[in-house]
């Protein structure tokens, strides 16, 4: 079966804002750590180890004209910490929400012949998709 996908169905809100302007990419997601791994014997014998760290980043690119950096960079220089959601009603309407979201450092500022895009990355302290 052919589906297709929408861009304008994904929305990220930070801080009770709405985020625009998006650049090439929308996001990713991505956890910092591995869920599980594991670890073998010397004879071959295995035992998996889960992990609890459950934190990670989100990086979105924005365009470098959007309101939103001046936002986001105020953010960062505050300290603020906040909700981030994020929803893409593509793959039947899965969430993300987190609290305590800082943003990692204030974004670097590229210009050049073309407009470049700006990468945000904020910093999750627990990533669970609620779907």
């Amino acid at each position: 079966m052919l589906k297709t996908y929408d861009p304008e169905k994904v929305n990220v809100t930070f801080n009770n804002r709405q985020l625009r302007m998006f650049g090439e990419s929308l996001f990713t997601l991505a956890r910092d750590e591995a869920n599980v791994t594991l670890k073998k014997g010397v004879k071959g014998d295995s035992t998996y180890i889960l992990n609890a760290n459950k934190a990670g980043k989100l990086t979105i690119t924005l365009q470098q004209e959007s309101p939103d950096i001046a936002f986001i960079e105020s953010c960062a220089e505050k300290n603020v910490k906040a909700n981030l959601a994020v929803t893409d009603a593509n793959d039947g309407g899965s969430v993300l929400f987190a609290q305590d979201v800082m943003v990692e450092k204030l974004p670097d500022r590229v210009r050049g012949k073309d407009a470049a895009d700006v990468s945000i990355v904020f910093l999750i302290p627990d990533i669970r998709p609620l779907i």
